[in-house]
Formats: structure tokens, sequence, C-alpha cells
């Protein structure tokens, strides 16, 4: 195709005039091009170096949390390339599907949702039997009540350990999650049971307690005297 010449200013206004939306779309198939290069391609670390946390109800949000992991995978387990946790609510029509979602993907190791999220995900055997740890002293349980963590095998009659009630950890308010009626568990195939299992114990043994920042922290948000 040869070029109209002379090339003017006219003409050049005119062509940008009429094909403007040819260059825009261009450098919109560029960056998505891009986008898509650099999500296939970057580095991910693989499961048995990291740990994922997914909370249920935190109202202080990821930050506060994310400070929970970071100090975890100091303390515990610097040799995690990823310690993270993420808050999570929810949706009430499509929650469980959601979960689901999730569970079927193998998003995320630890678990800490509502009894009735718990129970629909342990009913599913998606979630690991945590009896043998507690035997093994992997899992510190001293003094916790376990009842609301066994669930009922409806085809064999067997109760089985798969999640540990935290109503009695007042730490994880220092973080923005409930505890009354939540449920510590571990999807089964997280794919890095070692550190899964590490991770929940650090939960039970280290929060225990709250502090009286927190307390009035919580007072203010919830308009608590």
């Amino acid at each position: 195709m040869r070029p109209n010449l002379p090339i003017t200013t006219r003409k050049i206004r005119n062509h940008f005039h009429y094909s403007f939306w040819k260059y825009l779309l261009l450098i919109a198939i560029v960056l998505f091009g891009w986008n898509l290069i650099y999500t296939t391609t970057r580095y991910r670390s693989p499961d048995s170096l990291k740990v994922e946390f997914m909370a249920q109800g935190s109202y202080l949000g990821d930050e506060k949390l994310q400070s929970l992991a970071d100090k975890i995978r100091t303390d515990v387990m610097p040799e995690m390339e990823e310690v993270t946790a993420t808050a999570v609510n929810f949706d009430d029509m499509y929650g469980d599907m959601q979960l689901v979602v999730w569970v079927s993907a193998g998003q995320g190791d630890v678990y800490l949702l509502s009894k009735e999220k718990f129970q629909s995900m342990a009913a599913n055997e998606a979630t690991m039997d945590l009896q043998p740890y507690i035997d093994s002293g992997a899992l510190h349980t001293d003094g916790m009540d376990l009842t609301n963590g066994y669930v009922l095998n409806t085809d064999t009659g067997v109760s089985t350990l798969m999640g540990i009630p935290v109503d009695s950890l007042a730490g994880l308010a220092d973080y923005g999650l409930p505890t009354e009626n939540m449920v510590l568990c571990a999807l089964v195939n997280n794919g890095n049971d070692t550190y899964t299992i590490k991770f929940m114990d650090y939960l039970l043994t280290h929060l225990k307690t709250a502090t009286t920042d927190t307390a009035a922290e919580i007072a203010t948000l919830t308009g608590q005297p």
C-alpha cells in the first residue's frame, strides 16, 4: 500500500481523529498480553513452602491478620517462603458454594470457620482428622473443650475429631477474630501437613489470652462499655 503523499499536518489530524480507537485497542492488547505472560510465568511458592490461613469474620481486616501470619513465620517457620492470612466473609446466598470452590481447588491450609460452615466442610470429608496429631503431641489442646470439633459419619456411626473449637482462645480477638462457636480446622488436601499443624498449634498455645489494649479496641468498635 503506497502512502498518500505528501503527509501534512491536516492528514495526520484526520488520521488520528478517525483511527484513534485502533491505537487504544492496540495498547489494551499489549497490556493484556503482558499481564497474561507475567501471570502465567511468575514464580509461585510450592505448597510445601507456604501456609495459607483463611479466617472467617475478621473485623480488623487483612493487614492486622497478616501481622499474625508474619509473626508465626518469624517465630516457628522461617523456612517457609509464604505464610499468609486472609479475612473472609461468606455471602449468605452463595457462601457454601464459595467454600466448596475453595476446598475443591485446595485453596487455604488452615481455616477458622463458624460451627455451621465447619460441619458442612467436615461432613464432606474435606478436613483432616486431628486426633493423631493430638496423640503425638503435635497439637496441644490441654484444657480445651473439643466437643464441637467432632463430626459424626452417618455411614459408619463413628465420630472423628475434625476441628478444634476456639471459644477459649481469647487472644484471637487481638487480630479481630471471633471465637464464639468458631472452629479451627485443616484442609485435608493442604499439601503441607507438617507446617499446617505447626500453624494451628501456634494459635492453640500462644493465643489463650487477649491484651488489655485489644479489649478496649473491641469495646470501641462494638460500642460496648
